[in-house]
C-alpha cells in the first residue's frame, strides 16, 4: 500500500481474535491502534505490538483512524455498528451469531454514507474455494448428499482462561451458537441457499454453567441437495470434515488435516490436493486466511469489491434461527418463513 493509500485502523476489541487482527494489519504495513473495554488487554496489545490504545471509542476515533475493524463479542457488535455510522466511519465485522436484517443496514449506510464489511473467512480458504469449484463442475443435480462435522472442546478455545469467563461459555453467546453460521458458510457458498432445516440442541455435557453445546441439523438447500449438519463442542479430539456423495465420485475436505481428498469411482483412484505452499518452506498457515479477509477490506476501503453482503450474512443467521424454532417446535422450518420473524436485535437483550 502505497504512503498515498496509507490507512490507520482502530481495532475494537483486543482479545484472541482483535490480537490477530492486530498481527495481520501490521504483516500488512497498516498502521493500526486499539481499544478495549478491558485495560489488561489494552496492556497486552501496547506490550505485544508496540501499538497505540485508547481508554474508549470516542478517543479512537479522536485519533484519525480511516476504519474500524470490530473483534468484539458477537452480542456487542450491534453497538459498535451503530457507532461507526454515527462517526462517518467504515467497518469490518467479525463473524455474527444473529444478524440484523439488510434494511437495517441499508437505512445506516444511506444516511451515514459508509458502510459495513462482514466477515467472510472462508471465502479465503483455498480448499474450500477449491472444492466449492468442484460441486460447481460436477452440477449440484450431481450431488447425492453431505455431511458436515466440526467438533471441538470448548476450554481449548481459551486455554489462558476460564471458559466462563468470555462469552463462549455464555448461553446466549455460546460457542456452538456461534459456530452454526460460522461454519455454515462453507457449505452455502457450495449448494446456495438453505431452504429448510430440521434441528435438535442439547446440552451434552456437563459445564460449569448452562448453554447448549450440540446443535444437530438436517439441511435441505434450495439446489435440493440435502445432508447432516453437526456442531459439537464438547469434543476433546477436534474434527472439522465436509464429505460430499456425488453420481460418480465423493469429496472429503478435512480442515483439520488441512487437505482434500477426491475419489472417482470410474477409476477407482484417490487424488490427494494440499493447499499450496503459501508461507514457502513453512507450507500452508490458517493466518494466511484471516490476513487475506485483512487484504480484502483494506482494497475494499480502497473501491475494490467485497465478496460478501449483508444479505449473505443476514441469511447464515435465518438458518441459526430457523434452527432453534425447529427445536423448540419439534418440526421442520422453512427458512424463508422466519426471514422477517426477527429483528437480529432483541437476542442480544435475552
Amino acid at each position: 500500500m502505497s504512503s498515498e493509500q496509507a490507512v490507520n485502523i482502530g481495532v475494537v476489541g483486543l482479545g484472541s481474535m482483535g490480537k490477530r487482527r492486530v498481527r495481520d494489519l501490521l504483516d500488512l504495513d497498516v498502521e493500526v491502534v486499539g481499544f478495549d473495554v478491558r485495560e489488561d488487554r489494552n496492556r497486552q496489545a501496547r506490550d505485544m505490538f508496540g501499538v497505540a490504545t485508547f481508554e474508549s471509542f470516542d478517543a479512537l476515533i479522536a485519533s484519525g483512524i480511516r476504519a474500524v475493524v470490530i473483534s468484539t463479542p458477537p452480542d456487542c457488535h450491534v453497538r459498535y455498528y451503530e457507532l461507526c455510522h454515527e462517526h462517518r466511519v467504515p467497518y469490518f465485522s467479525e463473524a455474527n451469531i444473529f444478524t440484523p436484517a439488510v434494511t437495517w443496514f441499508s437505512s445506516r449506510e444511506a444516511s451515514s454514507g459508509v458502510r459495513g464489511y462482514p466477515s467472510a473467512t472462508w471465502r479465503f480458504h483455498p480448499l474450500v474455494r477449491d472444492i466449492c469449484r468442484r460441486v460447481e463442475s460436477l452440477g449440484r443435480d450431481n450431488i447425492n448428499s453431505f455431511s458436515h462435522q466440526y467438533g471441538g472442546f470448548l476450554p481449548d478455545w481459551h486455554p489462558w482462561e476460564p471458559y466462563t469467563g468470555f462469552y463462549a461459555g455464555r448461553k446466549r453467546t455460546s460457542a456452538a451458537r456461534e459456530m452454526v453460521p460460522f461454519e455454515l458458510e462453507i457449505l452455502i457458498e457450495a449448494f446456495g441457499p438453505v431452504a429448510e432445516v430440521r434441528a435438535l440442541t442439547a446440552q451434552a455435557r456437563s459445564w460449569d454453567a448452562q448453554f447448549d453445546d450440540t446443535y444437530l441439523m438436517l439441511l435441505k438447500f434450495a439446489s435440493g441437495v440435502v445432508g447432516t449438519f453437526t456442531i459439537e463442542l464438547h469434543q476433546v479430539a477436534p474434527v472439522r470434515v465436509t464429505r460430499i456423495s456425488a453420481t460418480h465420485s465423493a469429496l472429503i475436505l478435512d480442515l483439520g488435516a488441512q487437505e482434500l481428498k477426491v475419489f472417482e469411482k470410474g477409476s477407482d483412484t484417490w487424488q490427494f490436493v494440499k493447499p499450496g505452499a503459501i508461507l514457502q518452506n513453512w507450507g500452508f498457515q490458517f493466518e494466511h486466511v484471516y490476513r487475506e479477509e485483512m487484504r480484502h477490506f483494506l482494497a475494499a476501503l480502497q473501491g475494490a469489491s467485497y465478496p460478501k453482503t449483508w444479505a449473505e450474512d443476514r441469511h447464515l443467521s435465518d438458518v441459526l434461527y430457523a434452527a432453534e424454532l425447529s427445536h423448540s417446535s419439534g418440526q421442520s422450518v422453512q427458512v424463508r418463513d422466519v426471514a422477517s420473524a426477527y429483528d437480529g436485535l432483541g437476542w442480544i437483550d435475552e
